[in-house]
């Protein structure tokens, strides 16, 4: 270990995969009850004055709310564990694909956080060319060659990984790709026949944003225990001047 001087001062934070992995769950069954209470006064038009802003605050399907800023600093902490093991693979042959796998979820983070998604959001585009339901929402036209081609770029970099890290982050990306993209096309279809105030609609809305939770976090817990099983201590120094 490194000598400190006079004038340095050593935190040690003791990270554990498992228990920040329990702690993020607690958290998602916490969000997913307030986001199915919110859904209730959704679907019944807000019984009393106080539902509307529950609704605003916990609603599953809103933006810039308490779901959708513990999402995107999900993703940016997923961003800054990537960040973090790129540094110690500078020298590997996926060096690269670890570095741009950080920049994804930054930017993940960013759309999280301030939907940039829904730019691809084109009215006009699927009423010219008729498209089916499951295409309501016209970014997933786009998001789906996005996925195959991110599937194929990381192919080979997946296999290289360990068996365990493998697996994880094959149910992570099922689990959030799943959510993100598959439900938000059978949402499509939920709302041509149930209707954006159906109950049944609602439902799908909770469990396309419960997918992308889970998936979010079984990454996380991956992330860990792939950097535990690089480096058991990380060093992080920052200098502090009057300059």
């Amino acid at each position: 270990m490194p000598q400190l001087s006079t004038h340095d001062v050593e935190i040690p934070i003791h990270i554990s995969a498992k228990k920040i992995t329990q702690r993020l769950i607690i958290i998602i069954l916490c969000l997913t009850i307030t986001g199915v209470i919110s859904g209730y006064f959704w679907v019944t038009q807000f019984p009393f004055p106080s539902s509307k802003w529950f609704y605003e605050i916990f609603s599953l399907d809103e933006e810039l709310n308490i779901p959708a800023w513990y999402s995107s600093f999900m993703l940016l902490f997923s961003a800054g564990l990537l960040a973090v093991i790129t540094s110690i693979k500078k020298t590997d042959k996926y060096f690269i694909h670890w570095k741009n796998l950080s920049l994804i979820f930054l930017f993940l983070s960013i759309d999280e956080a301030f939907s940039l998604h829904e730019i691809l959001i084109i009215p006009s585009l699927r009423q010219v060319f008729n498209f089916s339901p499951i295409f309501f929402q016209t970014w997933v036209i786009f998001g789906i060659p996005a996925v195959i081609f991110f599937g194929f770029k990381y192919f080979k970099f997946l296999l290289h990984l360990p068996k365990k890290t493998q697996y994880l982050f094959i149910v992570a990306a099922t689990s959030y790709v799943g959510g993100s993209l598959g439900m938000e096309m059978v949402g499509g279809l939920l709302r041509e026949y149930f209707s954006r105030l159906g109950i049944i609609t609602t439902i799908g809305i909770v469990i396309e944003e419960l997918l992308e939770m889970i998936g979010i976090v079984i990454f996380i817990y991956a992330l860990l225990t792939y950097l535990s099983s690089l480096k058991e201590i990380i060093n992080l120094k920052i200098y502090i001047s009057e300059k």
